[in-house]
């Protein structure tokens, strides 16, 4: 791993960029800028009460406050800073980021099952003045695809997309590869029989067994774990996020904030990271 202690121009990763957002708001919703616009056409009119005059000045304090990083984001930055200027990256490895790469191409293949069209996985890595990213289709849409652990973690009744982190990571691939909708695709498959034995054998330790795991427990386990037996169209789940350019340029700003945090904590050590 490349080390530097530079961070001007560092390129965030699309996956990391709900991290970076954390607490961002837009300083004025649509609804307050309609608002501002209206009470300054009845200001230069002469026609506003001291009321609306008071609204205006909170409104544009508002607008012009100096934007700040939020704790959770300067504690994200702070790790990245240590991974970065020493060169050692700590690996987060789990049960469920390894199902999600074992089960990668079963999961496109669902849903083209599903949805009867071909789908490729998307090789192509975009890289703009502030973010890099590598989608897992790019077919007419940004499409990414998440694989589920377990039934108890797949969202098969929810309504709405109200992960943040992959909502933002949505938005940076749609502003990488200039398009206007994207997909956070949800699949359920099955667990490869590796990872399978893996929790056989946590099970087996966690309860006591010192010889092999009793039947009945082996096969709700693997149940727990299969899930073939479940409708394929019950085992997708889609939300659709379109592209929001204002978004966008909350999360310009914010990068730049985030990188002169970053050039300040290099600061911090002096000649011992030169």
């Amino acid at each position: 791993m490349k080390k530097r202690t530079d961070f001007t121009d560092y390129k965030f990763r699309c996956s990391s960029l709900g991290k970076l957002m954390t607490g961002v708001k837009p300083s004025l919703t649509a609804r307050q800028k309609e608002t501002l616009i209206t009470l300054k056409n009845k200001q230069e009119s002469g026609k506003i009460t001291d009321k609306q005059l008071i609204t205006i000045g909170d409104l544009i304090s508002k607008r012009d406050a100096v934007p700040t990083l939020s704790g959770t984001t300067k504690t994200y930055l702070q790790q990245l800073h240590k991974e970065e200027v020493f060169g050692k990256r700590e690996e987060l490895r789990s049960k469920y980021l390894d199902k999600g790469l074992q089960v990668e191409e079963m999961s496109i293949s669902l849903y083209s099952d599903v949805t009867n069209q071909l789908f490729v996985k998307n090789k192509e890595r975009k890289t703009n003045d502030f973010i890099t990213g590598e989608p897992d289709n790019t077919q007419s849409k940004i499409r990414d695809i998440k694989s589920s652990w377990s039934l108890s973690t797949f969202p098969m009744h929810d309504e709405r997309l109200s992960n943040k982190d992959y909502y933002w990571q949505l938005q940076g691939y749609m502003e990488l590869f200039d398009m206007e909708e994207s997909e956070l695709i949800y699949c359920l498959v099955d667990t490869p029989e590796e990872l399978i034995a893996d929790e056989l054998r946590r099970v087996s330790w966690k309860m006591g067994f010192t010889a092999d795991i009793p039947q009945d427990l082996e096969d709700e386990v693997r149940s727990n774990m299969t899930f073939s037996d479940i409708p394929k169209e019950l085992r997708l789940k889609v939300f659709e996020v379109k592209r929001d350019r204002e978004q966008m340029q909350l999360l310009e700003n914010q990068i730049k904030l985030c990188r002169e945090y970053l050039n300040d904590l290099s600061a911090t050590l002096g000649g011992f990271v030169n």
